[in-house]
């Protein structure tokens, strides 16, 4: 009994210490942390006009048989580059996919996303503290014929 008394208290001393930091507000989980960053950079891009980047490299297929799976690849040989977004004109949620980097990340990005119909597609990196972006026109066939204009 002493044995099992002894393992009951070690586990509650910790577990109690992480309530009252929890509490305390010490701890915070971390996808609160990630949309409170992943906001401020959004009100931070909105508020510039970044410039076209030769730097900043998207590839993707002239022409997407079927736009809801569209692959991409986004190279970036930007220093100090901590975030990549990409968006999707014309699309119902043009907010597609956005990364925050960590300082030791190569930015290379390879994924998938759905395109609703021909657009360009534009992703944009934040290198040094300032935005810049390049774009893709993706032109989306169903059965030879093109949807939307370009």
């Amino acid at each position: 009994m002493g044995l099992t008394r002894r393992s009951l208290l070690g586990a509650a001393v910790p577990s109690s210490l992480l309530a009252v930091a929890g509490a305390a507000g010490l701890l915070r989980p971390g996808p609160v942390h990630a949309a409170s960053s992943l906001s401020r950079m959004l009100a931070d891009l909105r508020s510039s006009n970044p410039p076209l980047s030769d730097g900043l490299m998207l590839q993707a297929p002239d022409i997407a048989e079927d736009g809801a799976s569209v692959f991409i690849t986004c190279d970036c040989r930007l220093p100090e580059v901590d975030a990549l977004v990409f968006f999707v004109d014309r699309n119902p949620q043009p907010l597609v996919a956005a990364f925050h980097l960590a300082p030791e990340v190569e930015p290379h990005i390879q994924f998938r996303l759905k395109v609703a119909e021909s657009a360009n597609v534009w992703v944009m990196a934040r290198s040094q503290g300032r935005f810049v972006k390049t774009a893709k026109a993706v032109k989306v066939t169903r059965g030879g014929c093109g949807l939307g204009i370009n």
